[in-house]
């Protein structure tokens, strides 16, 4: 069982730390995630390697993406064995019927386990897998639109970023999800510990991720993927957030919090009224590298190709002023 106590210091590495960006994808976001994979090529330091993983019947169509620091690879070796994805038609189908757009998995340990689930699941097993000193998970409809460095990501001591918001989430999820942290960690019952971690660019240390793993696995009683099997809600980013502050402390963890967030985004409604395109572009601030624009919110390709070169074009205007 992986012990939860403070991660051993790395080897330092004469060529300076590593990073790799983590995506998970499907076919239903493949025109947005091959824009997040344009904006990596054209911003993204070249040493930061960038993994994208799909469900297998998926690899086919994004192959097309892989190359150069591009690695294409299926979910499935994200997965347990013993978790098996219900077959369910493609996404029109899904959306004519009413089907859920994420897909469901069964287990022979709990009830039919929901695609949100399961890809938080996957997110943490592809940390856990991860060889680099750093990990910075990137959702498919998300872009970069400034340069992107690794000394934005880990600093020259070694300790690396960790977004905490410090103001009170007040959503009925965030607090459930926080809840959820703290039986999975044995903690005290609390809604908010401390800050919320949630981001459209969240950075991680493998290190604190196996240590992560470990104390779920602990308290739990069984293996960590049981153990979220089994939840009903959680969120991964709180997971690691409030596992580094509660549990390791950042300065064990070689963490930093830093309370600002490096996404510019629009998770909700639409840019049908006047001006909104507009104030949302000129609401780019200097620390924003990348840009997410939610992939529900009704815009075609060509739109939201169009916008998010505008914005890159007023963040490279910007920082040449």
């Amino acid at each position: 069982m992986i012990s939860d106590r403070a991660p051993t210091p790395a080897v330092p590495d004469e060529a300076g730390p590593t990073a790799a960006i983590l995506t998970c994808s499907f076919r239903g976001d493949f025109d947005h995630c091959r824009l997040l994979c344009e904006s990596v090529d054209r911003f993204v330091a070249e040493p930061i390697e960038h993994r994208l993983y799909v469900p297998t019947a998926d690899l086919g169509l994004f192959a097309a993406l892989e190359g150069g620091r591009r690695k294409i690879v299926s979910e499935d070796t994200l997965l347990p064995w013993w978790m098996k994805r219900l077959p369910m038609p493609p996404p029109k189908w899904r959306k004519f019927f009413g089907l859920p757009r994420r897909n469901l998995y069964l287990t022979p340990f709990s009830a039919p386990v929901r695609g949100w689930i399961a890809q938080q699941m996957m997110k943490i097993a592809a940390a856990l897998q991860a060889t680099t000193d750093v990990v910075v998970h990137v959702d498919s409809d998300t872009v970069f639109i400034r340069p992107l460095h690794i000394d934005r990501l880990i600093r020259a001591d070694g300790r690396a970023r960790l977004y905490q918001s410090p103001g009170h989430q007040k959503l009925d999820s965030h607090r459930g999800w926080h809840r959820a942290a703290s039986k999975l960690f044995g903690l005290r019952p609390d809604e908010f510990h401390s800050g919320d971690y949630i981001d459209s660019l969240v950075v991680w240390r493998p290190d604190v991720v196996r240590a992560m793993a470990g104390r779920i696995a602990e308290v739990g009683g069984r293996d960590w993927r049981n153990v979220l099997a089994r939840q009903q809600q959680i969120s991964e980013y709180i997971l690691y957030g409030v596992f580094a502050d509660q549990v390791l402390g950042l300065d064990a963890a070689r963490l930093v919090a830093e309370p600002f967030t490096l996404c510019h985004s629009k998770w909700t409604g639409d840019f049908s009224a006047d001006g909104a395109i507009e104030d949302f572009v000129a609401a780019l601030r200097p620390e924003h590298v990348v840009c997410l624009i939610q992939s529900t919110i009704p815009l075609s390709m060509d739109e939201r190709r169009a916008l998010l070169a505008r914005i890159a074009d007023h963040a490279a205007a910007s920082d040449a002023a």
